[in-house]
């Protein structure tokens, strides 16, 4: 089963380092690919009505753009699809020498690997799952250094999966798409932004006070949010006519309103926009998760950045670590210090439970010497009156009853900054300690067993953010570290209970046929006497059309023959419907 691949994509803007940053973006509409050359193996590439075609055997080749600014961090977005391999390239070197990562529908596998010398070699990761044929995927391969991800998504379907992957050398190199045992695989675009060398940063706030919100700062489900996004210039020149559009990468959630102006935003100086953008979570969206969000940034001058970041969905998180690490992290807290977090089965303080998170070495061995490393939480929604519980265990060096060599504190991050939380602190650092910590920062430290902590937040910090469980130590010296279990944040009891003034009523929204493929019919009834309207969806969040339904006692029925507002033909793909007011309903209708 082969025929020809098809890829196509044009020449956006190609920009200076010293200005904003790498970006470019291309999709073929010139038929012109005599500014790309294929790499590793030859591959029969060719270019014709806005697409790229190519047909081989070979494994790997890749098509690479000439003279391309070599990134080593950065993220690469690629629509594309087919039978056998295809996929996008990244850090390649003048030996051919890089990482690639692919989906191989016809094996159900998707991987990020090694390429040495044009020959394809250690596997990092791979996922298997039922990837289908003959669709279009859209690709995101993002670089952090050692840290690499692939998430795949199919926007015709709303399925989507991710992948993590480190790469052991990396290095600075060239892009592009890669094509092995493939003779029909298709690219429709590819973008690709240095976020290294970007000049634009984000903060956010959700702010939940409209007619299904219940005000706690927090996105659940069945509500709409207005989501401030604030943006920072941090380069030397100014953003002129700045705008952003807002996606969301995954299907459980509706972004409405998804355009927003910034005006000018002048060097160095942080700006909200002209207004918010506005998100809807669907009363069935799985809670206390995160989900992967991109805001696109343009300005004049063909200034392009896209920034992502994670939208959690419910007001807490709870972890006991029986099913491991989970969403939390760990890492180094600055550079050049040690870092000793993980998942032990040393010590636990749940009944019947086996494990705890643990800063020290395994089994029960000492944390090191020089040590500034943490443990984050997922990003959560933490409510108004929102606390943080936990265990914990410790055994830290000291100097005397009330002074510490060695410590532990708590943070929590708002808008980017990360906080101090007051706590029962058992300890101060000694003055001349050569740990991370400040003389005098009360710490937790000494010898205790499994104690349990509750930390109220003050309301200003209500919101999106995370928290994080800090251990420092000097360069003389260590004890069995610190351990910590039974982890929740968020509200004691629940307050997510309805007043009368607040039930829910139900339209009744459904649909038939579906699939469609020309015109489907829409079946609802509209108590009271508002009329309203019927709202259609991509799965991006942007309005397709409104067509206006009326309220009554009765059923009513209305026709939508997959005409967009423009008035043009909408392509095949899913789409999401809702009345307007009642964004609890929500049907899902796929045009084929």
């Amino acid at each position: 089963m082969l025929f020809k691949s098809i890829f196509y994509l044009a020449v956006l803007a190609v920009l200076p380092p010293s200005a904003h940053g790498f970006s470019f973006y291309d999709d073929f509409e010139d038929n012109d690919i005599s500014d790309w050359e294929p790499r590793c193996v030859p591959g029969n590439w060719s270019v014709s009505g806005g697409m790229v075609h190519g047909n081989t055997g070979s494994s790997p080749t890749f098509l690479t753009p000439i003279n391309a600014s070599f990134i080593q961090n950065g993220a690469i977005t690629i629509s594309a699809g087919g039978i056998h391999v295809f996929g996008i390239s990244a850090r390649l070197d003048d030996d051919d020498s890089g990482i690639y990562a692919y989906v191989s529908p016809d094996d159900d596998v998707a991987r990020i690997r090694l390429v040495e010398n044009g020959v394809q070699s250690t596997i990092f990761n791979s996922i298997y799952a039922d990837f289908p044929s003959g669709v279009t995927y859209e690709l995101t391969l993002t670089c952090n250094n050692q840290n690499v991800s692939l998430a795949i998504v199919v926007p015709s379907t709303g399925d989507s999966w991710m992948l993590d992957a480190i790469d052991p050398n990396p290095h600075a190199g060239t892009f592009g798409f890669h094509m092995g045992d493939e003779s029909n695989a298709f690219w429709d675009w590819i973008e690709v932004n240095n976020y290294e060398t970007g000049n634009s940063a984000i903060t956010w706030l959700i702010t939940d006070d409209q007619s299904l919100g219940d005000g706690n700062f927090a996105l659940e489900p069945g509500e709409t949010i207005d989501l401030g996004i604030q943006l920072t210039n941090s380069s030397s020149e100014p953003l002129v006519n700045a705008f952003g559009i807002l996606q969301s990468l995954n299907s459980e959630l509706v972004v409405i309103d998804n355009y927003v102006t910034y005006g000018t935003i002048d060097p160095g100086e942080s700006q909200y926009g002209s207004a918010d953008f506005t998100v809807f979570a669907p009363a069935n969206t799985p809670e206390d998760e995160t989900y992967d969000m991109r805001l696109t940034l343009m300005a004049d001058g063909g200034y392009q950045q896209s920034d992502e970041f994670s939208l959690p969905v419910g007001n807490g998180v709870e972890c006991d670590v029986e099913a491991g690490a989970e969403d939390w992290t760990w890492e180094a807290v600055s550079a050049g210090w040690s870092n000793d977090w993980h998942v032990s089965s040393e010590r636990n303080c749940s009944t019947g439970g086996q494990y705890s998170f643990k800063c020290g070495h395994s089994g029960s061995g000492d944390y090191s010497n020089h040590h500034f490393g943490c443990l984050l939480s997922p990003y959560i929604n933490l409510p108004l009156s929102g606390q943080i519980n936990f265990w914990m265990w410790i055994d830290a060096q000291t100097q005397t009853s009330s002074l510490a060599l060695d410590g532990a504190i708590l943070q929590y991050q708002r808008c980017g900054n990360w906080i101090d939380l007051p706590s029962d602190y058992t300890h101060q650092i000694v003055s001349g300690s050569t740990g991370p910590f400040a003389d005098g920062t009360e710490v937790f430290s000494g010898t205790s067993p499994w104690t349990q902590y509750s930390i109220a937040l003050p309301d200003s910090l209500a919101g999106p953010g995370q928290i994080r469980f800090v251990f420092g130590s000097d360069d003389y010296g260590s004890r069995e570290g610190w351990y910590v279990d039974e982890i929740f944040m968020g509200v004691p009891t629940s307050t997510e209970e309805l007043g009368e003034s607040e039930v829910f009523i139900d339209p009744q929204l459904s649909l038939s046929v579906n699939p469609f493929s020309s015109s489907l019919t829409f079946t609802y009834m509209l108590p009271g006497t508002e009329n309203s309207s019927l709202e259609i969806f991509d799965v991006a969040g942007r309005l397709v059309t409104s067509i206006d339904v009326l309220s009554g006692d009765t059923v009513q029925t209305v026709i939508w023959n997959g005409i967009n507002s423009a008035g043009g033909t909408v392509p095949a793909g899913v789409y999401i419907a809702m009345i307007r007011g009642y964004e609890q309903t929500t049907v899902r209708l796929i045009k084929i």
